[in-house]
């Protein structure tokens, strides 16, 4: 236990750049009342509404929350949604000279409608999403990749956090994947195109996502074995980490397969940005020069604590550090 104390002691102050797409988490609370006369579905009471920065913003505001200084590169606009992003992050102190601003872009939003009664906790009933900009213009993309070659040598670790947005074009993922080959600590959270980088330290997808990149689609875990390393080979990758929910974690480093059970309860809150707490937890472990391994079992611990917490939620040192006593 003392060795992962003293790797969370480490954490203060640690510069890891971050890469990736923004998104806004809106929640609208209402209270239920009756059923509609004029279709069968359910009126609610407007309550009030709250927001929380997702997407690639999530993982700033852990690495905030973890004690270390994250740089921040990523695309908002003027439009009111991109304000508010940016005044959540403003909040954290987050330093935002590195966030470009574009007239034409504007910050996808994720409403999640909670509804409930008077004295009983709010569920998500509908999910309805605003979809952004679909591309950024060649003048953002040169605006990114020249704070990306800035400041990827002032920082301990590159954390790339691809939610499918417009970031992350072609050139800019070669780019990235030419620092890793030159021995970067890069870690690579992608929803959707992980096998385009390569040579990257970690990638930190879950299992559903990780399968179909090498057409696996199978998870009992003989299967997960061979998705991890035909993965990590296709992308010549140092390492991987791959998510399993309630079955914990496997890794693959220096060719050998290890496994992490599930940590926390069962009574699974919400699992929204679970993976972005453990691709920061691993983020800033690597930094610390830590292995792939006890990065992993730290980050398995941050992502089975924010789970029991309701929507994006982030952990600290204390709470990790309490949780180690438990693991």
């Amino acid at each position: 236990m003392e060795k992962y104390l003293n790797l969370i002691n480490r954490f203060k102050d640690k510069k890891i750049l971050v890469l990736g797409d923004f998104i806004l988490d809106e929640y609208v609370y209402g209270e239920t009342e009756r059923i509609s006369r004029e279709a069968p579905v359910l009126i609610l009471k407007y309550n009030h509404s709250t927001y929380l920065a997702g997407g690639g913003a999530n993982p700033v505001m852990n690495l905030k929350d973890l004690g270390a200084i994250p740089i921040a590169i990523s695309v908002c606009g003027y439009d009111e949604h991109s304000k508010i992003m940016l005044n959540l992050l403003k909040s954290k102190k987050v330093n935002l000279d590195t966030i470009i601003r574009d007239k034409n872009f504007s910050v996808p939003v994720k409403t999640r409608i909670m509804a409930g009664s008077v004295h009983t906790v709010k569920q998500q009933i509908v999910r309805i999403d605003k979809v952004g900009a679909k591309s950024i213009s060649k003048n953002t993309e040169n605006n990114i990749i020249s704070n990306l070659k800035e400041f990827i040598k002032k920082t301990d670790c590159l954390l790339v956090s691809d939610y499918g947005g417009p970031l992350l074009t072609d050139k800019i993922i070669s780019i990235i994947s030419n620092y890793a080959k030159k021995g970067y600590k890069v870690v690579v959270d992608s929803r959707y195109a992980l096998k385009k980088f390569k040579y990257i330290t970690t990638g930190t997808p879950n299992e559903t996502e990780a399968g179909p990149l090498v057409d696996i689609e199978r998870y009992e875990e003989k299967d997960v074995e061979g998705i991890i390393k035909k993965l990590t080979n296709l992308i010549k990758a140092k390492g991987m980490v791959v998510t399993r929910g309630s079955k914990g974690m496997m890794i693959y480093e220096n060719k050998k397969i290890i496994k992490i059970p599930a940590f926390g309860s069962e009574e699974i809150v919400d699992v929204s940005g679970a993976g972005d707490t453990v691709a920061s937890i691993i983020s800033l472990a690597l930094a610390c020069g830590s292995s792939l391994k006890d990065a992993a079992y730290l980050a398995n611990i941050g992502g089975g604590l924010v789970v029991m917490k309701r929507g994006v939620a982030t952990v600290t040192p204390d709470e990790l550090k309490k949780a180690l006593s438990n693991a």
